[in-house]
């Protein structure tokens, strides 16, 4: 065998083995307890909302058979207790920050999870949820749903108290995994 044909085989079996290689990881993150769902994401929900009293509705969305949170995000830009009241969060063992700054909750709403005709989960918001926050964001939680895969959902929020109090903190409506 010449050095070249040599050159080529060994060209030709390091590219079989990398597309081999490709197609396996490919399948097994693809793979699990949820099946396979090319359309799904973490975050199927992503997408700013106006807190003002009206009706949302998400663009259809996929998701893998495990159970997600619904969230109002915003980003911060208050000081955290006063943001917290403004948002209807309360911290476990925390102390009511809302009673000290007179402030009152700015979000109210109902919201439905539709597969189709069906409703799949509906709750309201009112008065005080828990939410979590990192340096930049303060997330409120509005509810929760399981998720069964190969399903189309859609998410719609009727917001019936007025928060755009809110908007110049970019708000989000966000539906993750827990």
């Amino acid at each position: 065998m010449s050095p070249r044909a040599g050159i080529l085989a060994s060209k030709s079996r390091l590219f079989a083995v990398v597309w081999v290689t490709l197609a396996v990881f490919a399948l097994a993150s693809t793979a699990g307890a949820a099946g396979p769902c090319f359309r799904c994401k973490i975050q199927p929900v992503n997408m700013p909302v106006s807190l003002a009293v009206g009706t949302v509705r998400t663009p259809e969305f996929f998701v893998k058979s495990t159970n997600y949170s619904i969230l109002i995000r915003v980003k911060r830009g208050l000081p955290l207790g006063q943001l917290e009241c403004m948002m209807g969060i309360t911290q476990v063992g925390g102390h009511d920050h809302c009673a000290t700054l007179h402030d009152d909750t700015v979000l109210g709403a109902e919201w439905t999870v539709w597969d189709g005709e069906n409703v799949v989960a509906q709750g309201t918001i009112q008065g005080k949820s828990f939410g979590g926050y990192t340096d930049d964001t303060l997330d409120r939680s509005i509810g929760t749903f399981s998720g069964e895969a190969n399903k189309r959902y859609v998410l719609e929020v009727k917001f019936t108290k007025d928060g755009s109090v809110l908007s110049e903190f970019k708000p989000r409506l966000i539906v993750q995994m827990y």
